[in-house]
């Protein structure tokens, strides 16, 4: 089973320019069947929060989709959106701190929604970048202040800092690295420091492809079929007990 954690879904048309094609379930559920994709991990857009959207396209295509629901900890509701939507069916928590403005090193935001994390035993995935705000270590600080939580690490903080992602990875076991917009020669890295069973197929539809995903990974796993198999669905499979 191909299952790929980290994909974006919206009604509307574009987020700006930068993606007009539009984020539909029907277009999304269309690139998954050309590239043999069974189930997909979906989040709504930072810049545009509907995690109503979310919900429905999970209740109507369970065997696709697990959905994450998307808070910025600065909104005063950010703790009760994020029951709501798990008491919804949502499966996760999405953070995204270069967009919404704080750092995931600040425990007065953090703390109440990685205990809400604890409590429904769900994964926290956040972007991760190449600016502070985002860094490893703060992925770290958390994964060590809630250690029942599963960390999932999102672009292995490519470019920039994706050694520093890598270590990190390498000595938190909570800690998993996603492979979206890493580069092949992180990938490959990522195998063999932290090893196959902390890494999850990412693509970060609709702005990659699926069918570059999954051949960077296969590539990255150098014909070994275990390893391509953890990385590109049994990992998630097990986080998400699917």
């Amino acid at each position: 089973m191909i299952i790929d954690h980290h994909n974006h879904i919206w009604e509307g048309e574009s987020t700006g320019g930068f993606l007009d094609e539009g984020m539909s379930v029907k277009r999304i559920l269309k690139e998954m069947d050309q590239a043999g994709v069974d189930v997909a991990g979906v989040c709504t857009v930072a810049q545009s929060i509907d995690n109503d959207y979310v919900v429905n396209a999970c209740r109507e295509h369970p065997d696709r989709f697990f959905g994450f629901c998307m808070v910025n900890p600065r909104d005063g509701q950010a703790v009760s959106t994020l029951r709501h939507y798990l008491d919804q069916g949502l499966r996760g928590l999405k953070l995204h701190p270069r967009l919404h403005g704080y750092q995931l090193g600040d425990h007065e935001l953090m703390d109440p929604l990685m205990e809400v994390c604890r409590e429904y035993q769900v994964p926290v995935f956040s972007h991760g970048g190449s600016e502070e705000n985002d860094h490893p270590f703060y992925f770290e600080e958390l994964a060590r202040a809630f250690p029942e939580v599963t960390v999932i690490l999102g672009h292995m903080c490519a470019l920039n800092y994706c050694d520093d992602a890598i270590t990190v990875a390498a000595r938190n076991s909570n800690i998993y690295l996603d492979t979206s917009t890493a580069e092949l020669f992180s990938v490959k890295a990522a195998i063999k420091k932290v090893g196959a069973d902390r890494i999850v197929m990412s693509t970060d539809w609709p702005g990659n492809d699926f069918r570059m995903e999954l051949l960077k990974i296969e590539i990255a796993s150098e014909g070994n079929q275990e390893v391509y198999q953890k990385i590109a669905g049994e990992n998630m499979r097990k986080i998400m007990n699917l």
